[in-house]
């Protein structure tokens, strides 16, 4: 009878629970959920069939692996501006350097790796990437090759 009275308390108390409290709770993890969520950009593309969008997420992953070929250099932040027609305006990526690297050939080597990236990416033509802004931070120097 112990184990009857404890599965007859249990029931009880599941049959207290209403259905209103059900929505306060499926709100509030509704509301997180959003809060969590996150969705990127979109960011313009073009192939022969026609235009089509990437995340802008996407696109930054694309040039962050693209960043992992510069040598002596490793990617930080890489963000993708956008106008108000999802085209693609500039993208900076932010590096960290080995020291005594020279600076000027290095951001060379990310604009490259970038402007690449961006062109498998989106099928952009170099045309079109020439004339867009690809800027080039230096975030950190270290002399610790295991940071890059």
């Amino acid at each position: 009878m112990n184990g009857e009275s404890a599965l007859e308390r249990a029931a009880t108390t599941l049959r207290q629970h209403t259905d209103r409290g059900w929505v306060a709770i499926r709100e509030n993890l509704f509301a997180r959920a959003l809060a969590v969520f996150r969705p990127s950009a979109p960011v313009r593309g073009r192939h022969p069939a026609g235009e089509f969008y990437v995340a802008a997420d996407v696109l930054v992953a694309c040039v962050r692996d693209a960043l992992d070929a510069v040598a002596q250099a490793g990617a930080v932040r890489v963000r993708c501006t956008t106008d108000d027609r999802q085209e693609l305006e500039a993208v900076t990526a932010e590096v960290v350097v080995l020291y005594g690297t020279p600076l000027l050939p290095l951001a060379q080597d990310v604009r490259a790796q970038v402007a690449a990236a961006l062109s498998a990416a989106l099928g952009l033509a170099p045309d079109r990437l020439r004339d867009l802004p690809i800027h080039v931070g230096i975030a950190d120097v270290t002399d610790d090759p295991a940071l890059l």
